[in-house]
């Protein structure tokens, strides 16, 4: 009954999207972007994470440069402790140029190859070990279609397909997971994903004001291409920004609660925190630190001017991993507090960030706003 009920939604979104598409739409969209100019921004990497070591590389967006309102986003980047990771994405409109709009149809493309030569993995359950650490090889290659509509300036629905091939190997011999580890091999794990966004914020790249409520729905089954996995995993992602004291100091807020149930669920797909990701960002402890089949995730940062293009930001970190809804145990909550730097151009954010934990101390060097 379940399988019948997504085949008939994804029938009449797809169908909504192509055959549904008022002209107005698209007028109003090209009415709203018309004078948009072409722009370059790009920025050398040199750096230190705790978790790749010392990095190079460079990153560069290019937007509308074909006149038709697209993006294409290059990162290349390499590390002495083993990380190799190349994105390319091509975005039609550009998210920026698109946010807030009323849009009949957006296009993504995101193709990713990443390796980690030296990975980790502690257990899973928030009592997991920190001594128990077993290193290996992870690589991923993954390639994600997406395609969007806006459907209002601030209502938006999103699917996508991600093509996902994963590989463990290398794995340290005699430690406390070393088995576990090399039974899992390579994996080609496919699966979709349904996105409901309602936002009120004023910018995808520096939101200064307004909130952002994110519900995504992934599944993994036979029927999308998958035989090594059949998963469910739910996300709800609500972000606030609020300006205080100027028009430049922005007071983020960010509360996340996902849940994955299902039959055969890999490793790899499992709830994740602790590094400095996106989805996972617990700064103050190791990559891949906390795992297990549910999570929740608090983080708060107070962004403020320095000099020119230059920011700073104080954060707090704050969440723990559970096994069902019912084995949610709110003293296992872990925390973290740090502070970084942020440089701003005109397509996308530099971000540095240092966090403390009971653990150490996390460095991490990214692009864009962890929310």
């Amino acid at each position: 009954m379940k399988k019948k009920l997504l085949h008939i939604f994804l029938v009449i979104f797809i169908f909504s999207f192509f055959f549904g598409i008022p002209k107005s739409l698209s007028a109003a969209l090209d009415e709203k972007t018309k004078d948009t100019k072409k722009s370059l921004s790009a920025f050398p990497i040199l750096m230190y994470d705790t978790d790749i070591g010392y990095g190079y590389g460079g990153k560069a967006k290019f937007v509308n440069y074909f006149s038709i309102k697209e993006s294409f986003d290059f990162t290349v980047f390499n590390s002495s402790k083993g990380e190799r990771w190349y994105v390319f994405t091509f975005a039609i409109p550009d998210i920026e140029i698109r946010h807030g709009k009323i849009y009949p149809l957006s296009f993504d493309l995101r193709a990713e190859y990443d390796k980690y030569l030296k990975y980790s993995f502690y257990g899973i359950g928030a009592d997991s070990r920190e001594e128990n650490q077993t290193v290996f090889t992870f690589e991923k290659k993954e390639l994600q279609l997406k395609f969007g509509r806006g459907f209002t300036p601030r209502f938006v629905l999103e699917m996508s397909y991600f093509l996902k091939n994963v590989k463990y190997f290398r794995v340290t011999e005699d430690k406390p997971f070393t088995e576990t580890l090399q039974e899992i091999g390579e994996q080609f794990s496919p699966f979709a994903s349904l996105v409901v966004c309602y936002d009120t914020s004023d910018s995808q790249i520096h939101p200064k004001k307004g909130f952002r409520v994110l519900f995504q729905n992934d599944v993994a089954a036979k029927f999308l291409g998958n035989k090594n996995a059949s998963f469910h995993r739910f996300t709800l992602d609500f972000r606030k920004y609020t300006l205080l004291f100027g028009k430049k100091d922005v007071f983020a807020f960010r509360a996340l609660v996902q849940k994955i149930t299902g039959n055969e669920i890999p490793l790899f797909e499992m709830s994740v925190l602790g590094g400095g990701s996106i989805m996972d960002a617990m700064r103050g402890y190791k990559l891949n630190r906390f795992i297990d089949k549910g999570k929740f995730l608090i983080n708060a940062e107070y962004r403020f001017p320095l000099w020119k293009k230059l920011g700073g930001n104080v954060f707090l970190d704050s969440g723990c991993v559970w096994p069902s809804w019912s084995g949610i145990r709110l003293n296992k909550f872990v925390v973290d507090v740090g502070w970084g730097l942020r440089y701003y151009l005109q397509n996308f954010v530099v971000r540095f960030d240092m966090g403390f934990s009971n653990e150490g101390i996390g460095i991490y060097f990214n692009f864009g706003h962890v929310f």
